[in-house]
């Protein structure tokens, strides 16, 4: 059984901005439950994950209720979903899809951590991909940006089959911006033809540094100049409004286009990295905050990697996702983490000087 986060949670009509703007941003990417294992032996269970969550989290950063019902994803519970973690979903009050599936596990992950940023990842229950079919009939067909996390091939027919029933739905849609994070385990040199027969389909190519190298058959670069080298490989494959932007761990991240000057914009968290918990999903917070981001300063890539920083920037605070705290009556803003993220975004851009 289906259900729609937003249905759940709030009757109130959507306010003027949100009509303004809609479905922001739709993810792709699957929900997981995580177990997580570091280098000193520790380990926690149970811990909410997944790319389409961080992700969903990342844009949800910038966007308060109502505004928030322009985040779109899609959760998979089964058997053992943990009700507080599907009333911990529902309080975002974003559009998710809650699928209930009693036949079935929820989909979960183990994380294991090692040296110089090295992560490993398996699954240890059956996944649930999900696909194009999933959103048609709902809000999340709408949606201004989308996030695909997957391999070149799949890229490719997830954007035409997104393009496809828009087009069949009748409705009076711009073509979409799409933002591609290659997966990990797919990035080898056997898949860098259709990586770059995808190319030309998509507005926004975010991988991390390890994984634009694998497509090459390179080690995992940590230099500027290694990366900078890599990230030009992809760019004559890119259209001319398109953009890469590389994610680099302690780096940052490498924004390339064909339109401007490359840009590296620090981590955020570069003058106080004792605050850095727990790095999982950073990446995929990134991208969420980079698409919202993008929409909200009208295709600046620079501002939506901007706010990619600032969203990876809250996800590494903790283990697990970020805390929110909703307003209260005395006009006291959403915060995340204890603070308002717009301030974390100007603190941010004058501590760059921008």
């Amino acid at each position: 059984m289906a259900t729609i986060g937003t249905t759940a949670t709030q009757t109130s009509s959507p306010s003027s901005s949100q009509d303004e703007f809609g479905m922001i941003f739709t993810s792709f990417g699957m929900f997981i439950i995580d177990e997580i294992h570091y280098l000193d032996g520790t380990s926690l269970y149970d811990v909410i994950g997944g790319a389409g969550t961080y992700a969903a989290y990342g844009a949800r950063y910038f966007l308060p209720y109502p505004l928030s019902n322009g985040v779109g994803w899609i959760v998979d519970a089964g058997s053992d979903f943990p009700q507080e973690i599907k009333k911990k979903l529902f309080s975002l009050q974003t559009t998710m899809i809650f699928r209930d599936d009693p036949t079935r596990l929820t989909t979960r992950g183990w994380n294991g951590y090692g040296e110089k940023e090295f992560r490993g990842f398996r699954y240890t229950t059956p996944k649930k991909r999900i696909v194009t079919e999933d959103i048609v009939g709902t809000k999340l067909l709408e949606s201004r940006t989308f996030h695909v996390i997957c391999s070149p091939e799949r890229a490719q027919s997830l954007i035409h089959g997104i393009v496809e029933q828009r087009t069949s739905a009748k409705k009076d849609l711009p073509f979409p911006v799409i933002a591609w994070e290659p997966v990990p385990d797919l990035c080898k040199p056997e898949h860098l033809d259709a990586c770059l027969d995808a190319l030309p389909m998509v507005d926004i190519l975010t991988p991390n540094a390890a994984e634009a190298a694998a497509f090459f058959d390179l080690p995992e670069p940590f230099e500027k100049d290694d990366i900078e080298a890599i990230g030009l490989r992809f760019l004559p494959h890119m259209r001319e409004d398109a953009a890469i932007v590389i994610r680099a761990g302690s780096n940052g991240c490498l924004v390339l286009s064909k339109r401007r000057e490359k840009m590296w914009l620090e981590a955020y968290h570069t003058p106080y990295p004792e605050r850095v918990i727990d790095p999982t999903g950073a990446g995929n917070t990134f991208v969420g905050g980079m698409c919202t981001g993008y929409v909200l300063s009208n295709g600046d890539i620079i501002e939506a990697a901007i706010y990619g920083n600032v969203a990876a920037g809250l996800s590494v605070e903790q283990v697990g996702l970020a805390k929110l705290t909703l307003p209260g009556n005395d006009g006291q803003p959403e915060l995340w983490n204890g603070s308002a993220v717009l301030d974390r975004v100007k603190e941010y851009k004058d501590r760059l000087g921008l």
